[in-house]
């Protein structure tokens, strides 16, 4: 489920080149979310009437961490694209993508989790696979700092709803409700961000058609997808497993954007599928005690 979530994920630069030229990157970004979090919390109030009737639900203690995983998934937004355009697509994505794994087995280390040597053998390979599948290696890159902290709170951001997210269903929600308060809120705070954007880019054919496969596929059934594995894996098994999204988007970029890869890139590519795979045959992480 989680590799099924990484690659929808994936698709999403490809459908943004066959958006209007005049899309703004965060006014996507902000749509992307409204939408997908409104069919989101319409689709878990059908279900949640289905099963419990108008008994409300029990979110004591778990508040909090649907707020925090709302603003992470929207910050994620705002600050990646600001990345991104700042250094260029492929060291933005390279730094936001190739650090949020390392986050995650952070943020799961303070939380107890000590992450496993698999999980590091995984991400470090993982990792390096990213940085050649990029192109940044071999070349001297001139960075921006501004962009670069930007990338890295991108990675933060990420990690930060997965944790979120694993922490809200491990508590006993099932994924859905979950998934839907989260991504949800992340709408509310997409929606409050609209006026400010250029949203004219909705009014072309193909302007609708990115927004509704970026919110209706990219977030509701990646995020449903990726809530339920949750339930299953650590938050930095998961979000290893997620390396799969750039990897995805690399195939795209061949296969229907007609780039192409160099020898390094594709050697980036088999190093990433070979972090996918050792992350996802066994366990990641380990409960101790956190030693302050």
């Amino acid at each position: 489920m989680m590799l099924a979530a990484a690659v929808l994920f994936g698709t999403t630069g490809t459908a943004q080149a066959f958006g209007p030229a005049s899309a703004n990157p965060l006014s996507v970004g902000a749509i992307r979310q409204v939408v997908g979090g409104s069919v989101l919390l319409v689709i878990v109030v059908v279900w949640w009437l289905r099963v419990h009737g108008a008994r409300p639900p029990r979110w004591s203690g778990k508040a909090g961490w649907v707020v925090l995983g709302g603003a992470c998934v929207m910050a994620f937004q705002a600050t990646f694209f600001f990345g991104t355009r700042g250094n260029g697509v492929a060291v933005g994505t390279v730094i936001a993508l190739g650090s949020s794994p390392l986050f995650a087995g952070l943020f799961d280390w303070l939380r107890g989790r000590a992450p496993s040597r698999r999980w590091l053998a995984a991400t470090a390979l993982a990792v390096i696979g990213i940085l050649l599948l990029s192109g940044a290696i071999g070349r001297a890159v001139a960075l921006q700092p501004v962009a670069v902290l930007a990338s890295l709170v991108a990675g933060a951001a990420y990690a930060g709803y997965a944790v979120a997210a694993a922490e809200v269903v491990q508590q006993g929600v099932s994924a859905l409700p979950a998934t839907a308060a989260i991504v949800g809120t992340s709408g509310l705070i997409g929606a409050a961000v609209l006026p400010f954007t250029d949203n004219s880019w909705l009014a072309e054919p193909r302007g609708l058609a990115v927004a509704l496969w970026l919110g209706g596929v990219t977030v509701v059934v990646s995020y449903l997808l990726m809530g339920a594995a949750l339930q299953h894996l650590s938050a930095s098994t998961a979000i290893t497993l997620g390396l799969a999204e750039p990897l995805t988007a690399a195939i795209l970029g061949v296969a229907v954007l007609g780039e192409s890869l160099a020898p390094l890139q594709v050697a980036g590519v088999l190093l990433v599928l070979g972090g996918v795979v050792i992350a996802g045959t066994g366990g990641a992480a380990t409960r101790v005690p956190v030693v302050a």
